[in-house]
This record gives C-alpha cells, sequence and structure tokens, in this order.
C-alpha cells in the first residue's frame, strides 16, 4: 500500500522539486525554445517566459542546460535583472572580482544591497556553485521579503546564519523544504533558481476577475491548476491535505511543535503544500470537483461550517486519491480530532497570525 501522503511523519514537500512551490500559471506558446528544456519539463514555460522577460539567458549552441549548479556572479546578474536592488553600503570591492569581470557591476550591485559580503580574504569566489542558503539570502533581501512564520526546518536551527533568510522564503510561500529538511548547504541548478525567481515575481499578481475562486496565494504549492482539471484524484488528495489541519493520528490535544516519543514531529515546515482549512480554498476547489461526486459533496458540507465528520472525510478522501487505501495486513489507523487548542496552535504554526485571524473570522471558534 502507498503509504499514507498526508499524515505520514515527514511529510512531503513540491512535487518533483524539493523546496520549490510550482506557480500556477497559464500555458503560453513558446518560440525558439531551448534545445535541452522538454515540454514535458515542469519548468518548461517558466523557463522561456524568464528568458523572454531577459532575466535568463541560455549557451550559444541553444541550451539552458538546467540541471547545471548556478554560480554565485550569475545568481547575481539574474537577480539584478529581476528587481531593482536598493542601495543600503558603501562599495567595497573583492579581490578576486575585477573591473573588467562581465559581472562586476551586477555583484557590485547585490554587495551594495548587503547580499554579497567579502569573506575573511576579501574574496567573493564568484565561480563557485551558490548555496540554498546562500540563494535565501540572496533573495530575501532583494525581495524585501518578512518573516510570517516563525517556524524551523530540521537542519536550520534558529542558529544558522541564513535562519531568518529561510523562515522568509518557506512564510511566503517561496519554499517548502524536503520532508521537513531545507538542505541549506546543497547547490541550486539554474533551472530551480529560474523557479524560485518566476515564483517572486508572481507573489503579488492581481487576482484573474473572471475567475474569482483563487487560492489562498502561497498555498497548495503541489497542485497546479492543470493537475486539479486533469487528474481526477487530485481535488480529493488536495481536499485530503487541507484535512490535516483537523485530522490527526497523535492524540487530539498534541501540539505540532512538541517532540514525540520517537524524536519526530508530526508536520514539518511544508505547510505551503497543504492549504489552509479556509473557505477561498474551499471555493477553489469547487471549481475542479466534478458535479455529484463525493468530493462536491464534501466541499459543500464544509462551507457550511459542518466539520462532524471529519475523520470519515479523510478515510473517503484517501479511499479516492489511493484505489489501494486500506489493502493491507494490518490497517488499524486511528484518526483523531484535533481539539480547539491543538488546531488552532497548527494553524498559528502554519499560516502565522493572519491565518490564525482567518480562521477565527470564518469559523466564529475564537
Amino acid at each position: 500500500m502507498k503509504k499514507n501522503k498526508i499524515l505520514s511523519m515527514a511529510l512531503a514537500a513540491a512535487i518533483l522539486v524539493p523546496g520549490i512551490a510550482i506557480p500556477i500559471q497559464a500555458e503560453a506558446e513558446v518560440v525558439s525554445p531551448f534545445k535541452d528544456v522538454s515540454k514535458n519539463s515542469p519548468y518548461y514555460e517558466i523557463i522561456h517566459e524568464m528568458r523572454d522577460r531577459h532575466i535568463i539567458s541560455g549557451y550559444e549552441n541553444g541550451e539552458f542546460r538546467p540541471t547545471e549548479v548556478i554560480t554565485r556572479k550569475h545568481a547575481a546578474a539574474l537577480v539584478n535583472r529581476a528587481v531593482k536592488l536598493p542601495v543600503k553600503k558603501k562599495f567595497v570591492a573583492f579581490k578576486d572580482v575585477s573591473p573588467k569581470n562581465a559581472f562586476y557591476n551586477d555583484i557590485k550591485k547585490l554587495q551594495q544591497a548587503g547580499i554579497f559580503e567579502p569573506d575573511a580574504k576579501g574574496k567573493l569566489n564568484p565561480n563557485q556553485p551558490i548555496t540554498r542558503a546562500e540563494m535565501a539570502k540572496v533573495l530575501t533581501i532583494a525581495f524585501d521579503l518578512k518573516v510570517k512564520v516563525d517556524l524551523d526546518f530540521m537542519d536550520v536551527p534558529k542558529t544558522h546564519p541564513s535562519s531568518k533568510y529561510i523562515q522568509a522564503l518557506y512564510s511566503n510561500g517561496i519554499t517548502t523544504g524536503n520532508y521537513g529538511f531545507y538542505e541549506p548547504d546543497n547547490p541550486v541548478t539554474r533551472a530551480h533558481y529560474a523557479v524560485f525567481l518566476h515564483r517572486l515575481l508572481h507573489m503579488n499578481d492581481p487576482i484573474d476577475p473572471s475567475e474569482p475562486a483563487q487560492r489562498i496565494r502561497g498555498q497548495f504549492a503541489n497542485f497546479s491548476a492543470d493537475q486539479l482539471e486533469n487528474n481526477s484524484t487530485m481535488v480529493a488528495e488536495a481536499m485530503a491535505h487541507m484535512l490535516r489541519q483537523k485530522v490527526t493520528e497523535s492524540p487530539s490535544d498534541y501540539l505540532i511543535t512538541d517532540v514525540l516519543e520517537d524524536g519526530w514531529r508530526e508536520v514539518y515546515p511544508a505547510g505551503h503544500s497543504l492549504g489552509q482549512m479556509a473557505k477561498e480554498n474551499i471555493f477553489y476547489l469547487k471549481r475542479f470537483a466534478k458535479k455529484g461526486s463525493t468530493e462536491e459533496a464534501i466541499l459543500d458540507k464544509w462551507l457550511q461550517g459542518d466539520f462532524s465528520q471529519v475523520t470519515k472525510d479523510y478515510e473517503d478522501l484517501q479511499i479516492i486519491s489511493d484505489p489501494e487505501y486500506g489493502n493491507c495486513a494490518v490497517c488499524d489507523r486511528k484518526y483523531n480530532i484535533r481539539t480547539k487548542r491543538a488546531e488552532e496552535h497548527f494553524v498559528r504554526t502554519i499560516y502565522g497570525e493572519e491565518g490564525l485571524q482567518r480562521h477565527w473570522e470564518q469559523w466564529g471558534t475564537k
């Protein structure tokens, strides 16, 4: 049997790419695509949109080389093209970056913005791959991101020099992590860096007035509109993700930040792949639920504030999204309904004070 996708102790992060929340977007015709970026790539349109906006460029042979790691100098160039950087510091030249360097001006802009700093030897090491921790600092400062949720990844304690930058990426829905880990020392590929930038550039896009039923920004990171539209099980799976807020395998009053007996916590930083139990998200999923389906009936019930059968709802949704659910020798999972205290703690921890206020306003549970 497939492992329980929602209530497993290690919660999965974004589909296909650890740590990247794939934005929902409409398909667009791509002209002169890169030779090595297949139409089957989940980043096909993103990469070409970023190219057409003159933020990224390829090589003379027509390749983009998406799986190659991106260097510090190239990361500087891309973010300098994407956003106007503030001048916060007096420029201090790096010993290993000559004014003749093609990326000198880009690097200078990032240094003046307080992003790049000389190491103990006065160097930048511009040809060195940029790590995920370093990338978090670059993007957080460049886009002036604020920390909204004080939730740490397992491998990024508060003492980590990039902790606040990584928290900012997470709490703005830009990254979800990978099973509760951020992997701060791993290098960033060219494709992934383009996707992170794309997500940031579209972070505040206005809602399409022709379709008012939209998800809460940054949530349901694992589910694109295309997936929900074309995959019959995706709506049920997304709904089960929302029930994570109300249903638990742990004791009903367990707080998700507490450590369990085996040393794990029930939920790691991956909340933006979940989706808050909120009316915006319920209306959004109703766009894709088939008429007369079990999913539609459950969503309508939730809209009325009826959460009296959430454990049964969860079981029903699991059966829809996973045909093998329950087909095992020992299937004795018991699901509990979170107490009011535990649910509010969940909402505050995952979605911040803004999410908790939304919870109180919509369901009248303050």
